[in-house]
């Protein structure tokens, strides 16, 4: 079954004149007659009653009749949607982003991105790394904003900025009286780390590694603002983005513990998959995305 044949069906249906309807479709009458005639071969049933000088439905073809129009509308409603996408009227953007970015930087972004193209649909969620880089991976998302390293080689990542961590305890902390805590300092204390997953949990072990540190007590949060809660709660100390305790350290609530010795620094990336073709949405958030973040 082939549209043409729905079209030219419903020109005769609606003419009740095969002549008046090859004339409408640009065919020859034979060219008409040929294609309702592989029509109904192919539905098993008679259209049409044919007479020498009329034209009228069977019983099978007053039902058809109905599913043609509905067919061909939603053909044409299909293409003016196709034709509203590939000019830029409408469009869809599926964005994922791990915590940090998706907590602290991209919130007043979205919301520019809303104002100047209210007509594309905006799609965001936040989840781990390694999810997000797999369903970018098989086109769930289009694309993601994340910190630290991607899981697989797959995707193609572009660098927006830099993440710098930091140690965090209370203003008042006995760490804080020194003009630079030693590694083995640490030990002793109790860590609050992110859940399994995060991206912050496996620099602070990472780091723990290389200077030999061992902690016994240690507490998981599943999200920034519960570290910063918990830290702020007396419950311990916590290696986390300076991003997200912005405005605790400004406001004295949090305190940056000083190191003797470098902290982990990371990459927040846009990712996608280098073989996808971006429709409009996505090609408006990259572009606001490098004005927010010019190449350095």
């Amino acid at each position: 079954m082939e549209l043409r044949q729905l079209r030219t069906f419903v020109a005769v249906a609606g003419l009740r004149h095969f002549g008046r309807a090859a004339s409408l479709c640009s065919l020859s009458q034979p060219a008409v007659s040929h294609q309702i005639a592989q029509l109904e071969e192919e539905l098993g049933a008679t259209l049409l009653n044919r007479a020498a000088r009329r034209v009228s439905l069977t019983v099978a073809g007053e039902v058809f009749l109905e599913e043609a129009r509905r067919i061909l509308a939603a053909v044409d409603r299909a293409h003016e949607r196709m034709e509203d996408v590939v000019r830029g009227a409408v469009g869809r953007i599926r964005l994922g982003a791990t915590p940090t970015p998706g907590l602290y930087i991209l919130p007043p972004l979205l919301a520019r991105y809303r104002g100047e193209h209210q007509a594309y649909d905006l799609r965001f969620e936040i989840g781990p790394v390694h999810e997000l880089a797999e369903r970018v991976a098989r086109n769930d998302l289009d694309m993601a904003i994340v910190a630290g390293a991607l899981p697989s080689g797959e995707l193609e990542a572009r660098r927006l900025s830099r993440d710098e961590l930091v140690i965090i305890g209370l203003p008042n902390a006995p760490l804080r009286r020194a003009r630079g805590a030693t590694p083995a300092q640490l030990d002793t204390e109790t860590w609050l780390l992110r859940e399994e997953g995060s991206d912050t949990r496996r620099q602070t072990i990472a780091w723990w590694h290389r200077h030999r540190i061992s902690p016994t007590r240690m507490m998981t949060f599943d999200n920034p603002d519960a570290i910063k809660r918990g830290v702020m709660g007396g419950l311990g100390i916590a290696m986390v983005s300076r991003l997200t305790v912005a405005e605790e350290l400004a406001a004295r609530r949090l305190a940056v513990i000083p190191m003797k010795g470098t902290l982990p620094t990371r990459d927040i990336q846009v990712v996608d998959h280098p073989q996808k073709h971006h429709g409009a949405a996505c090609r408006a958030m990259l572009e606001l995305l490098g004005r927010t973040f010019p190449v350095r």
